[in-house]
């Protein structure tokens, strides 16, 4: 049976997981709150800031953005390719 500071430890990760983090960062995170805590304390006080976490998103919109303005305007990448990544996939394959 887990202890109380373990199923804290897991609602956190999840948590923040939840809020976009890649999941080795939320665990590394916890771990390091975790870590970090003087006996007796309450974890939560030490756990970063939710503005915090969200910069450290695994992949934001704006780098899926960016992302797609670079593969479009590089000349390594030919056209067929580019096309690939607006493709849709149907019951005949790609349309």
């Amino acid at each position: 049976m887990a202890n109380k500071r373990d199923k804290w430890a897991q609602e956190q990760t999840d948590h923040l997981i939840e809020m976009g983090d890649d999941p080795q960062d939320a665990e590394e995170t916890v771990r390091d709150a975790l870590l970090m805590i003087p006996e007796g304390e309450e974890p939560a006080d030490y756990l970063p800031p939710d503005w915090v976490v969200e910069g450290r998103a695994y992949v934001s919109e704006v780098d899926v953005a960016g992302a797609r303005v670079d593969w479009y305007a590089s000349d390594v990448v030919g056209a067929k390719w580019k096309r690939l990544l607006d493709a849709k996939e149907s019951r005949g394959g790609a349309r």
